[in-house]
């Protein structure tokens, strides 16, 4: 697997607790050639957030936009086994409207480069599909926002990728694990490295996206569908660009 994360990028990791730093420096080690510089362009750990409450449109860096839809998207106390305050995105009932939180990127627009996410999840037993989506836009940008990669955490405890036959890894229930998730946009064809790690988790791959729009990239979207039950939490969600 190529690399996730440059050193320079490292740096932005020690503010943070826990399995994102673990995860930045094994990057780190991993590193061979990497660039000098990256910019962060979301970054939400929620510390600043009220437990009980909304979590706050602006973050540390970006913005986060909610429609919960028939479900609540709040601010909750730490699951086991980690530290800190997370966001529960709970979608009670099928069918009905979705429940999503949409993470906007701070950048003037859309540059094409490597962008890497990486974040931590927690799908208790019971949870049925959990998405997690990068898309084109924001909904505040003519146009909205338009998937061009998504991966559904299923019920069989694989990854599905663009609703295809197309899966991978191993993530656990009631454990916190990490997403990794790099996207070189710039590549022809644009390729995603997905890494998945932590609590049990397992598992990588290299995949090309099928759909364009990666060069318009602007928010990572986590979601539950109309047609699913369930509740996820998540926490210290952060995308950077190199």
């Amino acid at each position: 697997l190529e690399t996730l994360y440059n050193k320079s990028s490292c740096a932005a990791f020690f503010p943070l607790r826990g399995r994102l730093v673990a995860i930045c420096c094994l990057t780190a080690i991993w590193c061979t050639g990497c660039a000098s510089s990256s910019k962060t362009v979301f970054l939400a750990s929620f510390k600043s957030d009220s437990v009980g409450s909304q979590p706050s449109h602006q973050q540390d860096v970006g913005t986060v936009s909610l429609s919960p839809g028939a479900g609540t998207i709040t601010v909750v106390p730490t699951p086991p086994g980690s530290s800190g305050n997370w966001v529960e995105i709970n979608h009670p009932a099928k069918p009905q409207p979705e429940t999503v939180m949409l993470c906007n990127l701070d950048q003037p627009g859309p540059v094409t480069g490597t962008y890497a996410f990486l974040g931590n999840f927690y799908i208790p037993t019971g949870c049925e599909v959990v998405t997690l989506e990068f898309d084109t836009g924001t909904w505040q940008q003519p146009g909205g926002n338009v998937d061009f990669f998504h991966m559904d955490f299923m019920p069989k405890n694989n990854v599905r990728l663009d609703d295809s036959t197309t899966t991978f890894g191993v993530f656990p229930r009631d454990q916190v694990f990490t997403v990794s998730v790099e996207l070189d946009t710039a590549a022809s064809p644009p390729i995603a490295h997905l890494l998945l790690t932590g609590g049990g988790a397992s598992g990588s791959l290299d995949y090309n996206l099928k759909l364009g729009g990666s060069d318009q990239f602007g928010a990572v979207k986590i979601w539950m569908g109309f047609q699913w039950v369930g509740k996820l939490d998540v926490n210290e969600l952060l995308v950077t660009y190199h």
